[in-house]
């Protein structure tokens, strides 16, 4: 090791305290951005983890395929593994009760293909053979099969057909009238384990028939194949070879005949996977990843190249001492990098470790409160790869290289005898030093010093109004960041009258008895109605339609082919018949309409017998989502329509843009006209949604499951603790992303200001011996405090500002809710620049004030 690394060292050890912050702005520097891209990956692990449980580790099922075709694909090299499912048949379930679901649907696979696709086994083991039988848990409790493991039962298995031999698959629902099993056989099987509903792929909302799994791998015809690719990150060209398209826009548009006509894409996990979102998400993802890591990257650099910079100033004299005995530029430049690479290799293992034990702290916090939120996601796992920690220490090194660099050339390119001086930093003439009068006049003497000695210590004093200016800049900016993220995950039912919200799955509707079954039931404080009807009431006039609306092109609808005048699917216009509106028909319980009247501001007595047209559509303007009325109807006017091929007409009692209870989430570009249930009960209404009002909303949800009425249940009691826990998680991430942020900003304030009055000991310890008071002396640091608070805050609320734009520029890709101004973040920073600075400058002044007058001018080093 040569001399001047030996001194390098000897000065890290003899000025402990400046080694030591350097070492932990590298710490926190480094933690930052590993515990940032630990999390990321964390994220995206957990979430592909979620994908496959949800449907099983595979990007492509192909259906209806023979095991010929089965036998080329394995040869694909595009192609890692195949998992094959063979449908047997359907067989009935004798006295089902659930009339829409009177099948049984036999599926047969292998174990590996079993584990893959994620069945979640809960009783007994997996089939051995085709005589071993694996039933779903949903045909005991939806389809009232007194079923249990052991039992033998025996199967007519076969093919449904309508009746004139049209083969049906699962998304056909059940039709008594017109369907048929064909080429039946029977078999028999032994149930050896239960499991519970198959995900959608197998048994989606609609399908007629309940899955039961076997283990026969003879079957040679019906076979699904799910396919596991390669390298997913070339999905996009694999499938499109696999389909024979050209490439995924062919496969997307469903215009050109594919290889395989019938196949599914898993969507879910290949957004996670390999990040195969839409253009303007990704757009937006990478916009605002790039702006936090630039301001990661920003703040880290500038608080080390501070400590550097300071270091170098309390070491000019060295550095000239080593220059006048012969060390050349290069030299000292080495022995600043030198020095740095020491800090570095200290620091950037410190910051690594710190930034895992971080993320683990953070995940544990969050899947705590997970726990009882989302009892479908899986737990958030702590993802170590090798990528977030050559990240790491990459970017750690780079950021301490970029600090010290300036440093070494500036070390290294001053002369020796200036280095022996130590007078660069001070710049002295009659034009610098001039005092403006009105400093003069407001606070004197002591004024006028603490302005000259900003002015004539122009590099120390800017580089302290940078740290606190990007420090301020950081603190909004990040605050606004917050804003953005928690707007997004706003709490959507926290107004709302009513916490259990019960909604029919399919066309038929709730039934009156169903109705009956949920009023019988304990712990229901208030119950409101809703209905709905398939028919619209068709608007022919369209003077009474504002063209002038985007919206108007998407919600007329040609009487010929039943169609929109433009298709939102292929974008072609549709313009052979008579153009009309569907105008949207809802119903309220008389008890729900009242309140609804009362809402808008209408009287109830004038609309009861009328109707309340809810007239908004959403449409972009831009990148702006704006509201905008379709119709050009007003109170009084009289609707005239063709409802079930007759004229109907009815009043518009007011018009309001606010949706009724219940339908809060309902979007019908068509309009919406809402009347009393008890004065329209001749229409063909149909009950659509029960809201319910309840102190036991848990219990309450677990009772109407218990009816096994095949509807939808929203327990908004959940879904708001959902929410909110979601929202504490981003705060959680995002506030501690705020902190490790300040302390770097903290950190670096607090080593420039402290340096700075170290470094001038002597200046105020002359002032001092020619008479100035300590009122005098505190008098004037209050004033360099103003003068720095006031000069930071200026510029970084600027800079706070255009960092708030470029958030929402970068969210405004997938999501304009609006420019954003931090008023709070504002006020905070200003009330918190001026309380850090004074008390640092306390405390610095404190040290000061405790030391000898002379002894301070006679001692040449600090």
């Amino acid at each position: 090791m040569n001399v001047l690394n030996q001194v390098s060292i000897k000065n890290l050890k003899l000025n402990k305290k400046r080694t030591i912050s350097t070492i932990i702005g590298i710490l926190l520097s480094t933690a930052l951005i590993c515990a940032a891209c630990t999390l990321a990956t964390s994220l995206q692990a957990t979430l592909v983890q979620n994908a496959i449980k949800e449907r099983g580790y595979y990007h492509i099922a192909i259906q209806k395929i023979k095991s010929d075709d089965i036998k080329n694909l394995e040869n694909n090299r595009d192609i890692k593994k195949i998992y094959t499912v063979n449908e047997q048949g359907h067989a009935l379930l004798e006295n089902s009760k659930n009339e829409d679901k009177p099948y049984l649907k036999l599926e047969s696979m292998n174990i590996e293909t079993f584990e893959n696709l994620e069945f979640n086994l809960i009783q007994g083991r997996f089939a051995k053979d085709g005589s071993e039988l694996v039933i779903s848990k949903h045909i005991i409790d939806n389809g009232g099969a007194d079923y249990k493991i052991g039992d033998t039962i025996t199967l007519n298995i076969g093919k449904r057909e309508t009746l004139d031999h049209y083969e049906l698959d699962s998304v056909n629902p059940y039709d008594a009238k017109d369907e048929q099993l064909v080429d039946t056989v029977y078999k028999e099987f032994k149930i050896v384990g239960i499991i519970e509903r198959p995900n959608f792929d197998f048994e989606n909302y609609s399908d007629p028939a309940y899955t039961i799994i076997t283990n026969d791998t003879a079957g040679k015809e019906n076979l699904t194949a799910y396919i596991a690719l390669s390298n997913p990150k070339q999905y996009e060209t694999s499938i499109a070879e696999l389909l024979g398209a050209k490439d995924m826009n062919e496969v997307d548009s469903n215009t050109t005949k594919l290889k395989y006509d019938y196949f599914s894409i898993n969507k879910e996990l290949l957004r996670w996977e390999v990040f195969a979102f839409s253009d303007s998400t990704i757009s937006m993802l990478y916009t605002v990843i790039a702006v936090v890591v630039t301001i990661i990257l920003f703040t880290s650099i500038f608080c080390i190249r501070n400590s550097f910079a300071i270091s170098t100033t309390e070491k000019i004299k060295t550095y000239g001492m080593l220059a006048s005995v012969g060390a050349t530029k290069k030299q000292i430049k080495k022995s600043v990098i030198f020095e740095a690479i020491i800090l570095a290799v200290i620091g950037i293992p410190l910051g690594i470790l710190s930034g895992i034990f971080a993320v683990f702290v953070l995940i544990q916090i969050v899947n705590y409160l997970l726990a009882d939120s989302f009892s479908s996601i899986n737990v958030i796992v702590l993802n170590i790869s090798i990528i977030p920690v050559v990240i790491s220490v990459v970017l750690g090194f780079l950021t301490v290289y970029l600090s010290a660099i300036a440093s070494a050339k500036r070390a290294s390119k001053v002369s020796p005898i200036e280095q022996l001086k130590n007078t660069q930093d001070i710049k002295t003439n009659r034009k610098i030093l001039k005092t403006p009068k009105i400093i003069t006049k407001f606070f004197n003497i002591g004024g006028v010093l603490a302005y000259k000695n900003l002015k004539r210590s122009k590099k120390k004093y800017r580089t302290t109004v940078i740290s606190l200016t990007v420090s301020i800049c950081i603190f909004i900016t990040m605050n606004a960041f917050i804003v953005n993220a928690l707007g997004i995950t706003e709490n959507y039912y926290a107004n709302y009258d009513y916490n259990i919200r019960v909604s029919k799955n399919n066309e038929n509707g709730l039934s009156e008895e169903s109705l009956d079954k949920i009023t019988s039931l304990q712990n229901i404080n208030q119950l409101y109605v809703l209905y709905d009807d398939i028919q619209t009431l068709k608007i022919t006039d369209l003077t009474k339609v504002n063209m002038q609306s985007e919206v108007s092109e998407e919600v007329l609808m040609d009487e010929e082919t039943g169609k929109a005048i433009i298709d939102t699917n292929t974008g072609e216009v549709v313009r052979t018949g008579k153009k009309y509106v569907g105008l949207q028909l809802l119903a309220l319980d008389n008890a729900s309409f009242k309140k609804y009247a009362n809402k808008i501001g209408a009287n109830y007595e004038e609309v009861k017998t009328s109707g309340i047209l809810c007239d908004t559509a959403s449409e972009y303007v831009g990148n702006t989502i704006v509201e905008s009325r379709v119709y050009k109807y007003n109170k009084n006017d009289m609707i005239v329509g063709e409802y079930n091929k007759e004229q109907l007409s009815i009043k518009v009692g007011a018009v309001s843009t606010i949706k009724p209870y219940g339908y809060e989430d309902y979007n019908y570009y068509g309009g919406i006209l809402v009347v009393d249930y008890s004065k329209y009960d001749k229409l063909n209404f149909k009950i659509n949604r029960i809201l319910i009002q309840t102190d036991e909303a848990d219990t309450l949800e677990q009772d109407i499951k218990d009816l096994k009425l095949e509807v939808n249940i929203i327990n908004m009691d959940k879904d708001v603790k959902s929410n909110n826990s979601m929202k504490l998680i981003i705060q959680i991430f995002l506030y501690g992303f705020i902190t490790v942020i300040t302390l770097i900003g903290v950190t670096n304030i607090f080593n420039t200001i402290t340096s700075n009055m170290e470094l001038r000991q002597k200046e105020f310890a002359m002032l001092k011996s020619i008479g100035m008071t300590r009122r005098e002396f505190n008098r004037m640091i209050n004033l360099e405090t103003i003068f720095y608070g006031t000069k930071s805050l200026i510029y970084g609320i600027i800079l706070g500002l255009l960092g708030t734009f470029a958030l929402y520029k970068a969210f405004a890709v997938k999501i304009d809710s609006g420019v954003y101004i931090p008023w709070n973040a504002i006020i905070i920073s200003i009330i918190f620049v001026f309380v850090l600075i004074f008390i640092i400058m306390r405390y610095s002044v404190a040290k000061i004030n405790k030391q000898n007058t002379i002894e301070t001018i006679r001692r040449e080093n600090i």
